[in-house]
């Protein structure tokens, strides 16, 4: 009895220590849970909404989503999905795949060596731009916990809006007119062209690029069909930017969020001058020829989309309707009627908006997060991922240490024997 009273007391400063990490995680789990729940009143209360979009949590039919690859496809309205995923994942400290830069590894398949070292082997939220790869990213958001979300484009709108923005005429050797879509609808490239630069990967099926499609099989009518039918059991959601609204209220239902979680403003959208507007018959139908990979694409998940909509039931349009009304309350609360330019990248320069000046400093913070950049909410991540391992002390094992040389210590300095 000695023996085992003698055990218990030595082990009582680890039975006390674990209890404190419980209860600290506990307090924390609270506290931002509070917080959530504080900013979802805030958001409800300016765009007059009522608790619609909790009905099915609270009925106990799903719980919110929190483990979520979006694949993202280049000029798709993707950079606002990704605010939109930012927003959510930031205010409840969920941990996101995040790359040094912006890319995850692209115009290459994503690989597990990609990312910034997870401390974790299941991440919550993917949503930087990284090519569609089924085994590395599987193993990071397991099918069977994790939903996969993509968007597409009416192929035409899509090719037009890439081939501009990413000045691909002047990579190309077209020039920088916005008839050069046209010279080079003419004859198109060869293949080797599509890799005279980072962005000239999208020269040809550029949805079909990111989802991960070899260009060897663009011509092969079998494999692209083929495909699509991989990617259709892949992705438990494909969006369309061309019913951007219908397609977040879809997301909302599948991921049981609220529709306060799904609110946005468009963004990283082109300059009037540099969109080619009134495109003749020819070039649109060229457009469609040369990527007909893109437009069998979207024909097959523009059809599923609306079956998904239909299988709502009248409620969707409820809810489509309740969301307009809080996405312009929102808008009209946080920013002025003027726009203004920002620099995207580079020389690149878009759409960007200015915030109300006469806001309380909380709602200040509110509305900048969503008008705010990519590449901003981007850093603002990874310092607070270093934050996080700082705090927790891991921080050390992310930094590669540079060795010193052998002649700070002179105890076992080399003393050769000299001949005689």
């Amino acid at each position: 009895m000695r023996i085992f009273h003698r055990r218990f007391l030595d082990r009582l400063p680890w039975i006390f220590l674990l209890l404190s990490v419980i209860y600290l995680l506990y307090t924390y789990s609270r506290s931002n849970e509070q917080e959530v729940n504080a900013v979802r009143q805030v958001i409800r209360r300016l765009t007059q909404g009522n608790a619609s979009g909790l009905a099915q949590e609270k009925e106990g039919k799903c719980f919110p989503v929190h483990h979520i690859l979006f694949l993202k496809t280049h000029k798709t309205g993707s950079s606002t999905m990704a605010n939109i995923f930012f927003r959510y994942g930031d205010s409840r400290n969920l941990t996101f795949v995040l790359s040094p830069g912006t890319l995850l590894g692209w115009p290459h398949k994503f690989h597990i060596t990609h990312p910034l070292r997870l401390f974790s082997k299941v991440p919550n939220i993917l949503c930087s731009h990284a090519r569609f790869n089924k085994k590395p990213m599987n193993w990071l958001f397991p099918r069977e916990t994790s939903k996969y979300v993509t968007i597409l484009r009416n192929p035409v709108d899509n090719f037009e809006s890439v081939f501009n923005f990413a000045q691909l005429g002047k990579q190309l050797g077209f020039g920088d007119n916005l008839d050069a879509l046209e010279k080079f609808l003419t004859k198109g490239i060869d293949y080797n062209s599509t890799h005279k630069g980072l962005m000239t990967h999208l020269s040809r099926n550029p949805m079909m690029f990111d989802l991960g499609l070899s260009p060897k099989f663009y011509q092969n009518l079998t494999a692209v069909k083929k495909y699509i039918r991989f990617l259709n059991k892949e992705f438990d959601l494909v969006m369309i930017m061309d019913y951007f609204d219908e397609s977040l209220v879809l997301m909302k239902r599948l991921l049981c969020w609220e529709l306060e979680d799904i609110l946005y403003v468009k963004l990283n959208a082109r300059l009037d001058k540099e969109i080619a507007k009134d495109l003749s018959k020819t070039v649109q139908e060229n457009i469609k020829r040369w990527n007909m990979a893109d437009v069998l694409l979207f024909d097959h998940f523009n059809a599923t989309f609306w079956r998904k909509v239909k299988m709502e039931g009248p409620s969707f349009d409820d809810d489509l309707a309740a969301f307009r009304r809080k996405k312009e309350n929102i808008k009209s609360l946080c920013l002025k009627d003027e726009m203004q330019q920002e620099r995207a990248y580079h020389e690149k320069f878009v759409k960007g908006y200015l915030v109300r000046d006469d806001l309380t400093p909380r709602l200040k913070v509110l509305c900048g997060h969503f008008v705010r950049k990519e590449n901003a909410f981007l850093d603002y991540l990874r310092q607070k991922r270093m934050i996080k391992l700082r705090t927790i002390g891991l921080d050390k094992f992310i930094k590669v240490q540079t060795e010193s040389g052998w002649n700070t210590a002179k105890d076992l300095q080399y003393k050769p024997i000299k001949s005689t």
